[in-house]
């Protein structure tokens, strides 16, 4: 035989070879609705981790057809607005695979969290709080309520201006979330200001850490806390439904109350949410704390209108709060501050399940926010201060099984007035990102980026400055690249984490340009128009161990920051004020007088090398109705320039739960140990440790759920080092909380 017939030969052999050796697959089946047993159209099928899918027809039947790339074993996902998410393991034995009659469940309001990305693999560190996690936690503010957890401190002036503090991190280098959108307040910027989040309505809390906090922002080295409402519009139901919330707690005499309404029209649905809470002024063993009272009122309507694979949703939320902040001599008010507060949110939510290259989803979000507080002396008539900030903010962001592509676009309008000196200021930020996931050879792997541009322009050239020069009040342009890439390992039962991050964020207008006193915050507060980029390079390390019964885990982190903001008070009078007598560091210039009927510290904004680092332990053990869990956390924080410790550290905390489980009923009882406190910052003064014992009773069945805090029982008088106010009044004493919860 010739050798071109040998070759053709061989090549016809190899074709038959090819045909013979390859396969086809047909999945096959009819989608319907689990109570109806409808047929659903345009139900999205495909495969994990691939690009192959296809959508059920009218009749609910859908035929995939893959090919022998897959393994034998893949994992079918089947997806439709409205309906819990199914996931079916397959294996590929035979070409035709048939499944018959699949049924998807509506989505149960009892568990309406929504997780924004859900597809996400969660890092060892990460947190979440649902629902009996969450309602044994559950407090008046979101500091409070996470305060039981490893690494997180509150940072407060009061209980009601509380604030978490994550591994030592606070203000803009965490973010705080609400449903994955901004809350657009002005809590970041000072410990005065309110969050201005609903308690009641929150479903989940998530700290996410790790490459996945890019999707939120730049500047999430702490963390991102991201909380999930009730009234997602990916929640539909096919009836009318209620829920109702009611509670109080003893220490302050607050009580709260909330109503939700669901109601379908047709291909539309309204959901109404209405709120309320009011406390008095809080209590601690040794008496009460004047002007910490607060009300609030919070009304939501939203309205979604449904079709087969997309939704638009419009809300209208209308939130006010009126709260006090106690008075203190050491900080120049002897009567304290009330301050009034208005925040109007509109949003348009557009969503498509999409069946395009890799992804499957696509969304687009408008976000307008008008909020402004009013501080005013104590019983004054004429507020001293005004602070109004609009946010417009644009998210469009694809979606696939593995993969987030996303830009944003936010604008602010701060618009200060009275007697606060900083500028009139608009601010432009611009970013584009991204978020993958692959698995490679038995790793998973993570990688994010966040590229952005910065712009913050002062209107008013020619204001008056007690401290700054006038000539330094100018535009200011940034652009910042946060990075960071991961990997996790699973070996039988043990998992190990592990990421590295590199962040970047901008200055907030008030550190560069403020020149004036802030009432509130009890400071003058002075900026530094020429801040640079806040810069951190973090790394963390985790390894789980993981079995039927028991499991350990420990997470090891350390953050470098290069150039990293500090506000700082300029001084420290050692003389005591008496009221009424000339200051005895009268003259000083770290101190502002004649500021309204008293006087302020100066602080000033700096830029320092810092260090952040920490460690987290946890066991878990629990065997039928039993369960032990024990956290340890430690953070270390060090100004690298000056050579002494940073300033507000959490202090190590210990935590041990007993928890009894039976039947309907569930006890816990929870030791806490948090270590005193003497690594001080510059001005810091020492803090000593504490033990606390609180004990929790929750009952559930299938449409209700009550629970029972008995906090601090042993009614013990402790500070906490974190508040501002620690020289003032110990922290809350023996508390009793009351929540109920009832679906119908």
């Amino acid at each position: 035989m010739s050798n071109i017939k040998k070759i053709f030969f061989l090549i016809f052999f190899m074709i038959c070879l090819g045909f013979s050796l390859s396969q086809t697959y047909h999945i096959q089946g009819f989608i319907l609705d689990s109570k109806t047993k409808d047929p659903l159209e345009k139900v999205n099928i495909f495969i994990e981790n691939s690009k192959v899918g296809t959508t059920t027809d009218k009749d609910g039947f859908f035929n995939l057809t893959i090919d022998n790339y897959f393994k034998n074993n893949i994992h079918l996902n089947i997806e439709m607005i409205g309906y819990k998410k199914l996931h079916l393991p397959i294996q590929l034995l035979e070409n035709k695979i048939d499944l018959n009659e699949i049924y998807l469940i509506i989505e149960s309001l009892e568990f309406e969290s929504i997780h924004i990305h859900s597809h996400e693999k969660k890092q060892i560190s990460g947190i979440s709080l649902s629902g009996q996690k969450l309602n044994d936690n559950l407090n008046a503010n979101i500091a409070a309520t996470l305060s039981n957890q490893p690494n997180i401190g509150v940072n407060s002036f009061g209980g009601v201006t509380s604030k978490p503090v994550l591994r030592g991190y606070s203000g803009d280098r965490l973010l705080l979330t609400k449903d994955g959108n901004e809350i657009g307040d002005l809590s970041q910027s000072s410990i005065d200001h309110v969050i201005t989040l609903d308690m009641i309505q929150v479903n989940e809390i998530e700290v996410i850490r790790g490459p996945k906090s890019l999707v939120y922002g730049s500047n999430a080295i702490g963390g991102v806390i991201n909380t999930s409402i009730s009234g997602n519009p990916k929640v539909k139901v096919e009836k009318f439904h209620t829920k109702l919330i009611l509670g109080g707690e003893s220490y302050n005499k607050g009580i709260y109350g909330n109503m939700m309404l669901y109601v379908p029209i047709k291909n539309s649905q309204i959901n109404v949410s209405l709120s309320n809470r009011a406390t008095k002024n809080q209590s601690s063993p040794i008496g009460t704390l004047e002007n910490t009272y607060s009300e609030n009122q919070n009304l939501k309507i939203g309205f979604t209108h449904y079709r087969k694979n997309n939704f638009i949703n419009f809300i209208v939320e209308n939130y006010s709060m009126d709260y006090g902040i106690p008075p203190s001599l050491d900080f120049g008010h002897e009567n304290g501050v009330d301050i009034q507060l208005l925040k109007n949110t509109f949003q348009i939510n557009y969503h498509h399940d999409i069946l395009f290259s890799n992804f499957n989803q696509f969304d687009i979000k408008y976000n307008f926010i008008d909020y402004e507080h009013q501080e005013f002396e104590n019983e004054a008539s004429n507020s001293s201060v005004t602070l109004s900030k609009n946010t417009h903010n644009v998210k469009i962001e694809l979606q696939s099984i593995n993969l987030i592509i996303g830009s944003e676009i936010n604008f602010i309008q701060f618009l200060p007035s009275g007697y606060y000196f900083t500028p009139i200021t608009d601010e432009l930020k611009l970013s584009l990102y991204s978020y993958y996931e692959k698995e490679f050879k038995g790793f998973d792997l993570f990688s994010a980026f966040r590229i952005g541009y910065l712009s913050i322009d002062p209107k008013q050239k020619m204001i008056s400055m007690s401290n700054l020069d006038p000539e330094d009040i100018k535009k200011r342009s940034f652009e910042y690249y946060s990075s960071s890439i991961g990997i996790k390992k699973v070996i039988n039962k043990i998992e190990i984490n592990s990421w590295i991050m590199s962040t970047m964020r901008g200055p907030r207008i008030e550190e560069l340009f403020s020149d004036g006193p802030h009432l509130a915050a009890y400071s003058y507060e002075i900026g530094e128009p020429n801040l640079e980029l806040e810069k951190t390079y973090g790394i963390e390390s985790s390894i789980l161990y993981n079995s039927n019964h028991f499991n350990t885990s420990v997470t090891t982190f350390y953050n470098y920051s290069p150039y990293y903001y500090q506000m700082t008070k300029m001084g420290e009078c050692d003389g005591e004020y008496v009221y009424g007598v000339t200051h005895p560091c009268q003259g000083e210039d770290y101190i502002q007088f004649y500021v309204g009927p008293g006087w302020l510290y100066k602080y000033q904004t700096k830029g320092v090398k810092s260090l952040i680092k920490g460690l987290e332990f946890n066991l878990d053990y629990h065997y039928q109705n039993f369960r032990i869990i024990y956290d340890f956390s430690l953070v270390r924080g060090d100004n690298l320039t000056a050579d002494i410790p940073l300033s507000y550290m959490n202090p190590d905390k210990q935590i041990l739960k007993f928890e009894y489980e039976k039947k309907l009923m569930n006890y816990k009882i929870r030791f806490t140990k948090i270590h005193s406190q003497n690594r001080l910052g510059e001005f810091e003064s020492y803090t000593p440790s504490t033990y606390l014992t609180d004990f929790i009773i929750n009952y559930s069945n299938n449409n209700q759920n009550i629970t029972i805090q008995l906090n601090n029982i042993l009614n013990e008088e402790y500070f906490n080092h974190l508040s501002k106010i620690k020289s003032i009044m110990p922290e809350a004493g023996r508390n009793i909380l009351i929540n109920y919860k009832i679906f119908l």
